[in-house]
């Protein structure tokens, strides 16, 4: 019997062909969206890690007063490892860039240095070899290389006999002890190699904050204790270094709830949100339209009663019509989903996932198709299956099968209307919303100028490269090099570009005023050389900018930015004021004195973290504080390809070993780093126009069901004299009032729900009146628009025909 009503099903949908077309599309461009966002949010949110008890395994930071979380200082995490009872293991953690030599063209390395029990933290076990050995993160014994999978492939060829071969970085030599496993968080992670984290205990201070830290609690030790033990021993610390430490703590979080951002997490969930509210939408729709042909069909209904049919065999006969179209709509939209999964993928910006999140479109997002195109069936067949069966037969067959528009046929599908309409318009407000935030976003002024300007990693030795005066002569000449090629205007040294994050985040106190040394407060500090202003059009607002008299063992100038002004200096002149910071260790992650830097001026804020924040900052000239990591800059004229290259050219010239990796133009960081926001935009917008199109297909369909069922009337209305306006009135007027209703109940849904993702959103209230009257006034045209096309068709009709209408 179920056979039977598939070949059934079968040979209606070939009767109707537009008809089942336009289902199946409408199915699959739902069930295709809402896949390939479960393929993101299940890699993730849902799914567990792939690491043994990953609940056991936490996070720790140093919690400095009035804030929540902090890197850490080696002196700190030493007492740590050595005074804790809760965790079986701890490691530190931190990173660098190497340059690899000794097999070709040098070549820059991410590496991750870690303690010796990091990978049995996690339960990794390398694939090759071994991983790091107790001891192996001591001074003198830490010259063992452990690789990822992914540079073992594309570096080493996999060669399977690479273990004990010896690997030359910033110029020592390390000997590789393992491969890591490929597909899984530290393949797909920043670093490309592993060397243990090695300090003497010595030379470790608390005032230079630098690394992260992980650890597996104890079996029978909960989280609150790991708390409660950890922060004792903080506050031994703080009592012990009370001009360091005083009021610090420790923070401890379980290493998952950490892995995702907030706003990666409240992207998935509203885009999902989203994508659930179109196929909500295509099911009205569909539902609607099922409606409206079972009006046609009730003569067929009420034939198959007569003949001894009961309700539960309609029902399923409907039903089963229904979850075929939905199989049908699935097939079509795994394809679908698929192709939107992999271009969403694309563009991606980098580390833009968690590294443990393992996306794409497997068993489990297959399933969840499954089950969703079985729920989708149901939710826009049973309806109309019910109504359908539940016609009386005696009455269907006196109506002769013109068919008639009840009472309670009407509410169901105003009902409907509604509730598309309603959608949409959250939808559609939720998408205008993030779209005028990131037009403003995109407008913002970021402090510089990215036109022409080139930029590229310099590379240099960290803890070989501490000789500051060698270190100055070097840059400058390499900047006098680069200044040379034709077309460059300007250059200079940066221990952070524009966008990429402060570089160093140093405590300071302004000259005569009181503070405690640990409850300092915290600005941006870079370090560049004089150029840096001009090659980026910084505007001095006063005083002066950095310049070549300001070296080593002159009086030491600083130029703070306008927010430091205003956070600082609300009432006074800080030009001559002295701001002490303590000095950078030039290749060492030490600090050392404290150095009164004197005001010299004041520069036009720049944008460090992203182009929506803007922090409070200082410059120092390089020369009177010299560091290893630097990026250079230039600013140049024609094609920025062309100029790099020149560029590196001319360096290698002057260091034929000198590794100048991640060379792009400024203008590519500025647009990165807003591709994630830019990305999420997009897409919601690409839904909330989905929905707009199929609410107003819905509606057109709808109306022009229930106008060919209304034709007979409509001509006795003009053959009683109402002319083709007086016909259209009455039409549109119908269809309208679900319509307003939608809009009235998507206001309220709207003004409730986007509140939910303010944390998106850019100098725009989630409220914003203009979006909302934009997004009401667009949806209405279109439903009027649906509206109006079959009443003008239906007031087309001559008068005679539709009296002779069946």
């Amino acid at each position: 019997m179920l056979w039977d009503d598939v070949r059934f099903a079968l040979r209606s949908y070939r009767k109707n062909l537009g008809f089942a077309l336009v289902a199946v599309s409408t199915i699959a461009l739902g069930l295709g969206a809402n896949t390939a966002i479960f393929s993101f949010l299940d890699g993730v949110l849902l799914k567990r890690v792939a690491y043994p008890e990953p609940d056991r395994i936490v996070q720790l930071w140093e919690k400095p007063p009035g804030g929540t979380r902090n890197v850490i200082s080696a002196a700190n995490f030493l007492d740590w490892q050595k005074q804790n009872t809760v965790f079986q293991m701890i490691a530190a953690s931190s990173g660098k860039t190497v340059t690899l030599s000794g097999s070709g063209e040098p070549r820059q390395l991410r590496v991750g240095l870690v303690s010796a029990p990091y990978f049995d933290i996690f339960g990794v076990r390398p694939s090759l070899g071994r991983a790091f050995a107790n001891g192996e993160d001591l001074p003198g014994k830490d010259r063992v290389a452990v690789l990822s999978h992914r540079i073992w492939q594309s570096s080493f060829g996999s060669d399977t006999g690479i273990l004990g071969r010896d690997l030359t970085l910033d110029g020592e030599s390390y000997t590789i002890i393992g491969v890591l496993p490929g597909d899984n968080e530290f393949d797909r992670g920043w670093s490309d190699i592993w060397l243990p984290l090695a300090f003497k205990p010595e030379t470790a201070t608390r005032n230079f904050h630098y690394l992260t830290a992980v650890a597996r609690l104890k079996p029978e030790t909960s989280l609150e204790q790991a708390r409660a033990e950890m922060s004792a021993i903080a506050a031994r610390i703080a009592e012990q270094y009370p001009a360091m430490k005083k009021d610090w703590g420790v923070t401890i979080d379980r290493w998952i709830d950490r892995m995702v951002g907030p706003q990666l997490r409240l992207s998935l969930i509203v885009l999902m949100a989203a994508v659930g509210a179109v196929l909500l939408i295509g099911c009205a729709n569909l539902a609607n339209l099922l409606l409206a042909r079972g009006t046609m069909r009730s003569r067929e209904m009420a034939i198959r009663v007569a003949l001894g049919a009961g309700r539960r065999r309609l029902v399923r006969l409907l039903l089963t019509e229904s979850l075929l179209m939905s199989a049908f709509g699935a097939a079509v939209g795994l394809a679908l989903g698929y192709g939107l999964f992999h271009g969403i993928h694309r563009l991606l910006p980098p580390f833009f996932l968690p590294s443990y999140a393992k996306v794409g479109i497997d068993l489990r997002v297959m399933l969840f198709l499954a089950a969703l195109a079985l729920v989708t069936g149901l939710l826009f067949g049973l309806a109309p299956a019910l109504q359908m069966s539940r016609r009386d037969a005696a009455e269907a067959l006196k109506e002769g099968g013109r068919g008639s528009v009840g009472r309670g046929k009407r509410w169901s599908r105003n009902a409907l209307i509604m509730s598309e309409v309603a959608l949409a318009f959250v939808l559609l407000a939720g998408a205008g919303l993030l779209i005028r935030s990131f037009q403003r976003l995109t407008n913002v002024d970021a402090g510089f100028d990215s036109t022409n300007v080139v930029t590229m990693y310099f590379q240099l030795m960290m803890d070989k490269d501490t000789d500051g005066a060698r270190l100055t002569t070097y840059l400058n000449q390499a900047l006098e090099t680069v200044r040379a090629v034709p077309g460059v205007k300007e250059a200079a040294f940066t221990s952070a570009l524009p966008l990429q994050g402060w570089g160093f985040g140093m405590p300071f106190r302004i000259a005569g005023r009181a503070y405690e040394q640990s409850k300092r407060p915290a600005c941006f500090f870079k370090i560049v050389t004089p150029g840096y202003f001009f090659a980026l059009g910084m505007p001095i607002r006063r005083g002066r900018g950095l310049a070549d008299r300001d070296v080593k063992g002159s009086l030491p100038a600083i130029v703070i930015n306008e927010t430091f002004v205003r956070r600082h200096f609300p009432d006074e002149d800080p030009i001559g004021k002295q701001v002490v910071i303590e000095q950078i260790i030039t290749g060492k992650r030490e600090l050392g004195p404290e150095v009164p830097w004197e005001v010299v001026g004041i520069v036009g804020d720049e944008k460090v973290s992203g182009l929506d924040s803007t922090s409070a900052g200082v410059y120092v000239s390089y020369a009177q504080s010299p560091i290893v990591g630097v990026s250079l800059l230039a600013k140049g004229a024609g094609d920025p390809s062309m100029l790099i290259k020149s560029i590196q050219q001319a360096i290698w010239r002057i260091d034929k070993n000198q590794a100048l990796p991640d060379a792009r133009a400024l203008e590519q960081i500025r647009s990165e780093s807003l591709a994630g926001t830019r990305l999420r935009t997009l897409l919601l917008g690409v839904f909330a126009g989905l929905a707009l199109l199929l609410a107003s297909v819905g509606i057109y369909g709808v109306l022009s069901y229930v106008t060919a069922q209304r034709t007979q009337e409509l001509g006795v209305r003009a053959a009683l004299g109402a002319s083709s306006w007086d016909l259209i009135k009455l039409v549109v007027g119908g269809g309208t009032v679900p319509v307003a209703a939608g809009l009235v109940v998507g206001v309220i849904g709207a003004l409730a729900l986007t509140r939910l993702f303010q944390g998106l959103l850019f100098e725009t209230s989630p409220t914003d009146p203009v979006t909302m009257v934009w997004v009401g006034s667009v949806l209405l045209l279109v439903a009027l628009t649906g509206c109006y096309l079959p009443a003008r068709r239906a007031a087309r009709v001559d008068a005679m025909t539709a009296l002779r209408y069946e």
